[in-house]
């Protein structure tokens, strides 16, 4: 993501400012006298990377591209480039305010690019639903912004599971990068991730267990040495012969000593919570869980060690008791976390979906698209676990927006196809309400033929304005 330098109010201060010295001469100058002002310079370019719409006949990937605010200038230019190369050709699209683009063929990804007024309003994601076979379920993950870190827990290189780390440079020049990992046997250091490259304009797809062979509960940190890249895992499991389960598991929060995983859905299946500490220290965390009820520690586990280097798990199935929540962790150092859910029904094949940390809504974010399988159910989930918040949501395609509350402690469950009905399926912003932090996370579901479908996604945080200061007249800049 870049930023315009339309410096022309600020050379036209510094003129001024100059004038204003000149004509000073002989007078006293005590000190600095500060010109009103500033300027702010808009967000007109931004960039945001796919990593796969794949696709087939009967089970397109859906690449969904939305403008959720200003979509009345005609200046903004939308483009989709596939990552085959350098020489691959960008496809424009018109946001009205959503473009769908549908894929039936193998694709490594792609990369939509804004340009123009409102390209900080931009935002894209990737999903897919797949009815039948192997890797039958339903999943999705936003189109992330390129950046130099990626931290992505809950990756598997066992029997049974057939995870792949997608690694893309949307790049000109080839991106040096280096995987570390943290399993529950300790520090892992592939050998044939430490300083690999990735090509320009193109995707590294690699199979998790060929570098983690049997290493349950991986954390993954990406890292480009240069360069900027993204990362995601797409996790795919198997029970025997039978598809258990498919969904992305986008990046979680860098390593902190706060972490709050939103969006535990209700309902029956295992809720299984993922601690990583990739610190050199043991960690004592403190759990919580904030429910649409109460907030209580789990029993039996109000803290958890996490030994240096280590990932540790923690089932929360029956602490919950098919309530949903958010999970609320405090520890003595750093650490990262990300939860696994399952959707099951009686006679019928499961699905699941991950939940990661959240920085939280530190301004207005998006949902490009909430379609859900058959029309059937969209859920928004909003925790506030420290103290009560109000977040505003709009449906982007019309004028509706609404206000949610969420006390202190506790997650709250809000349905917009209720409040805003159709318009509910295209974007969804989110505008916190007053300082106190407020998580959400978004999840789509249906109860199809063969069993329940499911896949959450997270809100993506819309770019800011930069502001600069304004110009300072002092005249002793001059002296030498």
């Amino acid at each position: 993501m870049t930023v315009s330098r339309r410096w022309g109010p600020v050379l036209g201060i510094v003129v001024l400012a100059a004038l204003a010295v000149a004509g000073s001469s002989g007078r006293s100058t005590a000190g600095p006298r500060s010109i009103p002002g500033g300027v702010a310079l808009p967000v007109d370019s931004t960039a945001y990377v796919c990593p796969d719409v794949t696709g087939a006949t009967a089970s397109p990937a859906v690449l969904s591209v939305a403008g959720v605010r200003h979509l009345a200038a005609s200046s903004l230019a939308v483009t989709s480039t596939p990552l085959t190369g350098s020489r691959a050709k960008p496809a424009a699209l018109a946001l009205r305010p959503v473009a769908r683009v549908q894929s039936t063929a193998a694709s490594s990804g792609v990369v939509i690019a804004a340009n123009g007024p409102g390209a900080g309003d931009v935002v894209a994601d990737v999903r897919r639903l797949i009815p039948r076979g192997r890797n039958r379920g339903l999943f999705s993950t936003p189109c992330l912004a390129p950046g130099t870190d990626v931290w992505i827990t809950g990756a598997d290189g066992r029997v049974g599971f057939t995870d792949t780390l997608a690694v893309s440079n949307p790049g000109s020049t080839v991106a040096n990068v280096t995987v570390t990992a943290w399993a529950s046997t300790g520090r892992l250091v592939p050998p044939k991730l430490q300083a690999f490259t990735v090509a320009a304009g193109q995707t590294a797809v690699l199979p998790v267990a060929n570098y983690t062979p049997d290493a349950a509960f991986v954390s993954l940190h990406v890292h480009a040495n240069s360069g900027r890249i993204t990362a995601d895992v797409l996790d795919r499991r198997i029970n025997g012969v039978q598809p258990a389960g498919i969904d992305w598991i986008p990046p979680t929060r860098p390593p902190a000593t706060d972490v709050v995983v939103p969006g535990l859905p209700g309902g029956p299946g295992l809720r299984r919570l993922i601690v990583a500490n990739p610190g050199a220290a043991d960690a004592t965390v403190s759990l919580r869980l904030a429910t649409v009820s109460a907030n209580f520690s789990p029993a039996g586990h109000p803290t958890l060690l996490v030994r240096a280097g280590h990932t540790a798990v923690v089932d929360l199935t029956t602490s919950l008791g098919a309530r949903s929540g958010a999970v609320v962790l405090h520890s003595d150092v750093p650490v990262t976390a990300a939860v696994l859910s399952e959707a099951t029904a009686t006679g019928k094949l499961p699905d699941t979906q991950w939940l990661v940390a959240s920085a939280g809504l530190t301004g207005p974010a998006a949902l490009a698209d909430n379609t859900p399988p058959f029309g059937n159910t969209v859920r928004v989930y909003l925790a506030a676990p420290a103290a009560a918040g109000q977040v505003r949501i709009s449906a982007v395609a019309g004028t509706k927006s609404t206000t949610v509350d969420v006390p202190a402690g506790r997650t709250v469950t809000f349905d917009p196809v209720a409040a805003f009905g159709n318009d509910a399926f295209g974007p969804l912003l989110f505008t916190p309400v007053g300082s106190a932090p407020v998580y959400a996370s978004r999840m789509l579901y249906a109860l199809g033929a063969h069993g329940p479908l499911n896949t959450a996604e997270l809100p993506t945080l819309l770019p800011s304005a930069t502001a600069l200061p304004p110009v300072v007249e002092d005249p002793r800049a001059a002296l030498p």
